[in-house]
């Protein structure tokens, strides 16, 4: 018996690496094909790009009653370590921040390459969100942050109002961690047709969470501009000073900035909120989905109250109001392909209280990550102790179940 465990694990190792050394080859060969013939039609004078239209690519700093900021965080070597989307609504004069994990890899798209390829024939077309100053790196600051800006105004399929650099140092002053649950509409491209595990069709649209650490303000620097609330002369002289120390810089000018003063004056940072960008883990780099990240962000400039509570945890995702697993039917389809998986995880979860009556396996794409599809919402939240960071949706089960849990690779250890 443990000769064949043994030679199964070496032989689902081999064929992991197999897969991970094929799509490194695949991604490789991909972007040297690209190059090579962007670099043809641009010696043969076939690429459609003029230089005088690069320039026009790059969009100027605005103010907008919504405003978003784009900001990035470097290190003394030119990575970014980390990075946000500030949402300002003057109109509400509510903040928001999101979250942007820096380890996500994007592919730009086709056409924007080409025009990119013009500025910077080395830049590869998927490219890493840490790395986006130094694909620019024989480029002025102002510049490569445009270009950056551009890059991720496609990822987030919105519009950036301007940008901000700001160095570690700065940030570790006025930011710190706090890992959360931002609940989000998982929007289904519908250009791809998904089934549940019986074959129906799931809806387009269904709940799902992410959890990661996000960046919120220090408590220092929360007391620190609930110092400066409601003086006009004091919020003026800090935007001057912020934006014109060392280690600070953008491409909005200190006088634009400053025309938001009057929502800053009626802003009170202890209601700031926090989000983190739709999308999931795949072990240490992350995939961002740049639909329901669009609608998210869409969403929350659509918000027409101002906040009156501080956001917590508990309001994020609000365990008062979740409904127990316990007494509720739960089938387990092993999606790992690894066997005896899901019989290990229905004891563990029948061990522990749960009602789990049938396994079988998943007959569709290998997993990395569990998946927990529950019928109704509010429903599973207190079966994700028992996986390794799984995804949490709202969708079909099969018939009899109110509870679907597809295993995936990553439980397997």
């Amino acid at each position: 018996m443990k000769k064949n465990a043994v030679k199964f694990f070496f032989k689902s190792l081999l064929k992991s690496i197999l897969v991970i050394m094929s799509i490194l080859a695949v991604g490789f060969i991909s972007y040297k094909v690209s190059y090579e013939y962007l670099s043809r039609q641009l010696e043969e004078g076939k690429l459609d790009v003029q230089e005088k239209e690069l320039e026009s690519i790059l969009d100027q700093a605005k103010t907008d009653e919504i405003s978003k900021n784009l900001i990035y965080v470097i290190n003394d070597r030119q990575k970014i370590t980390h990075m946000m989307l500030e949402i300002c609504n003057t109109n509400t004069n509510n903040m928001d921040y999101i979250t942007i994990p820096v380890n996500t890899d994007y592919t730009i798209p086709a056409k924007m390459y080409q025009k990119l390829c013009v500025v910077d024939e080395e830049i590869p077309q998927i490219v890493r969100l840490s790395m986006l100053r130094k694909y620019f790196a024989d480029m002025k600051d102002s510049e490569a942050y445009g270009y950056a800006e551009l890059i991720m105004e496609k990822l987030l399929k919105t519009d950036i109002s301007y940008f901000t650099v700001i160095t570690e140092d700065i940030y570790e002053l006025h930011y710190q961690e706090q890992k959360m649950t931002t609940q989000y509409t998982k929007i289904q491209d519908s250009s791809v047709q998904t089934a549940s595990p019986d074959g129906s069709s799931k809806p387009q649209n269904y709940s799902a969470s992410v959890t990661m650490k996000v960046t919120v303000l220090s408590d220092s620097f929360t007391n620190q501009l609930n110092d400066l609330a409601g003086d006009e002369s004091k919020i003026m002289a800090y935007i001057k000073d912020q934006y014109g120390q060392d280690g600070v810089q953008s491409n909005l000018t200190v006088y634009n900035k400053i025309g938001y003063i009057e929502a800053y004056m009626k802003m009170d940072p202890s209601l700031y909120h926090y989000w983190g960008l739709p999308g999931e883990y795949n072990g240490k780099l992350f995939r961002a989905d740049t639909l329901s990240a669009s609608k998210f962000i869409k969403k929350l400039e659509s918000v027409t109250e101002t906040y009156t509570e501080p956001q917590s945890e508990e309001k994020a995702v609000p365990v008062k109001k979740q409904v127990s697993s316990v007494g509720k039917k739960i089938i387990i389809l092993n999606g790992s392909k690894i066997a005896g998986l899901a019989a290990l995880k229905q004891k563990e979860l029948v061990d522990a209280g749960f009602t789990v009556p049938k396994v079988g396996d998943y007959t569709q794409e290998v997993l990395t990550r569990t998946r927990i599809i529950v019928s109704k919402k509010k429903m599973g939240a207190d079966l994700t102790a028992y996986f390794k960071n799984p995804e949490l949706v709202v969708g079909e089960t099969q018939n009899g179940y109110d509870i679907e849990i597809i295993l995936g690779t990553v439980d397997a250890n």
